[in-house]
């Protein structure tokens, strides 16, 4: 299955970021950098995080044929807007 649309989120400063690698690295998918691409279970995903306009962008780029790619989009988008609450609360 083909990739989905890539997904843009606001406001993330560096510690959200460092939190969201944090996350993604105990669930086997490593975020080494601010730009890079992972492949876990056969879904790939890039990102590119711009830390002067705190703006991320992660897109699936590949999903198996038992996945949905916006299943794997929603639970991105789930997990990154959940972090962007917990970093403007704090």
């Amino acid at each position: 299955m083909s990739g989905s649309p890539r997904l843009t989120f606001r406001g993330i400063t560096r510690s959200i970021f460092t939190r969201l690698c944090t996350k993604a690295s105990k669930r086997g998918i490593h975020v080494v950098g601010p730009a890079g691409q992972a492949v876990k279970d056969g879904v790939e995903i890039q990102w590119n995080y711009d830390a002067a306009s705190e703006m991320l962008e992660v897109e699936c780029v590949h999903a198996p044929f038992w996945i949905d790619s916006s299943r794997i989009n929603t639970d991105i988008r789930r997990e990154i807007e959940a972090a962007l609450d917990r970093g403007h609360a704090a």
